[in-house]
């Protein structure tokens, strides 16, 4: 279902989500709900990209967040107060993203639930720091997002550190010594580039090319990078940006005979990447290509494929006509958190419930869920996925 792409939107009770979504969440429709007290609105900001090209993984977030808030409301809400969505576009731009911050304040929001891109997130950290409410952040994940000392601060999806970690893991097992890292210069990218190498360099490997090389986010042209791959005689490959420009490097990696059925070298690619429309993008190119992905949002993983993950499914299917993205789930349960951290304190004032998030333990569709002090994700277990015959699965052996 595509949305509207111009006016930001309010969503207030809607559609009834199935009931099995409650054991999904791991509460009980009575623990979240109050009695039927007409209190104000839990007004919530979101902001996500819905313009540019990760417009598309924007709108399946919000999606699994409305069905949560959608699954509250009908049972009388957060303590009683009725869920208000406010989404704002982000477009995955950091400019865009304070001035989205800043309007959401002056609305009075009382929380804020989103972020997809790192680059877009992180500015907006002082913004609503300074204005004292939660930040749940279903799917940015950059290891700089915990860094800042922000006490409001909680990633549902688990520092992206885990990917570089992953990468070096699976290159070490496949004894491939020379890798080439590249970013796009995102925030995002360049972190989870110099984890990979930090974790590679650890292992005995060697990051070749003289260490992490950066290619603009505009670009669509990797004749350069892929002719210094043959240069240095590298067996691997770990692309850390989105899956847009990742389909395309793939494409001309597979066409230079880089990789697939004949190639000398594995490409894998960090979970920015990991998207229906890297498959889509690269086509036969994909195949025989990897992706580090906390294993909670891999689709294939330890945790999703249960009976609670398939109602999700459905549900999201039924109501939005689409499969959910793989970052649908966190979505999902970033409000099921906020909402179970204020149920916790018996309060919406955002204070209180950002000690909740601090002291909140449960299991969502993700997995069990609870933060460090610094807002990361606890307990985090990383997947290496393979694209076979068009769609990912879990890549065996595991590294």
């Amino acid at each position: 279902m595509k949305k509207n792409l111009v006016k930001s939107r309010v969503l207030t009770a809607g559609l009834l989500v199935t009931g099995v979504l409650t054991i999904a969440a791991g509460v009980s429709a009575g623990g979240v709900a109050s009695a039927a007290k007409k209190l104000s609105p839990y007004l919530v900001g979101v902001p996500m990209p819905m313009t540019g090209a990760e417009a598309e993984a924007g709108t399946q977030i919000y999606n699994a967040e409305a069905m949560a808030a959608q699954f509250l409301n009908h049972h009388g809400g957060v303590l009683g107060h009725q869920i208000k969505l406010l989404e704002q576009d982000d477009a995955c731009d950091a400019g865009t993203a304070v001035n989205a911050a800043n309007l959401l304040v002056s609305k009075g929001v009382q929380a804020y639930v989103g972020g997809y891109c790192s680059g877009a997130t992180l500015p907006a950290e002082p913004i609503i720091a300074r204005a004292g409410i939660p930040y749940v952040m279903p799917a940015a994940n950059s290891p700089e997002l915990t860094t800042g000392g922000y006490k409001n601060v909680f990633l549902i999806d688990p520092s992206g550190s885990g990917d570089g970690i992953e990468a070096a893991a699976f290159f070490k097992q496949q004894h491939i010594t020379k890798v080439f890292v590249i970013d796009d210069q995102s925030s995002f990218g360049v972190a989870i580039a110099q984890s990979a190498a930090s974790a590679i360099k650890k292992n005995g490997g060697t990051v070749v090319a003289g260490g992490i090389q950066s290619i603009p986010a505009t670009s669509n042209d990797f004749s350069a990078v892929i002719s210094q791959i043959k240069s240095a005689g590298a067996t691997g490959i770990y692309w850390s940006g989105y899956f847009s420009q990742a389909a395309q490097f793939a494409t001309q990696l597979n066409a230079a005979g880089v990789i697939g059925p004949h190639g000398t070298a594995k490409f894998v690619v960090a979970d920015g990447s990991v998207d229906a429309t890297y498959i889509t993008g690269a086509g036969a190119a994909a195949n025989g290509t990897y992706a580090t992905i906390a294993a909670l949002a891999s689709g294939v993983g330890n945790v999703l494929g249960s009976n609670a993950d398939k109602a999700f499914n459905r549900a999201y299917v039924k109501q939005f006509h689409a499969q959910p993205g793989p970052y649908s789930a966190f979505g999902y349960d970033a409000i099921m958190a906020l909402a179970l951290a204020a149920k916790h304190v018996k309060s919406i004032v955002p204070k209180r419930v950002i000690a909740g998030l601090h002291a909140l333990h449960f299991v969502g569709l993700t997995g069990k869920i609870s933060f460090a002090a610094d807002g990361n994700r606890l307990g985090a277990v990383m997947d290496l996925l393979e694209v076979v015959n068009g769609k990912y699965t879990l890549a065996h052996p595991q590294p």
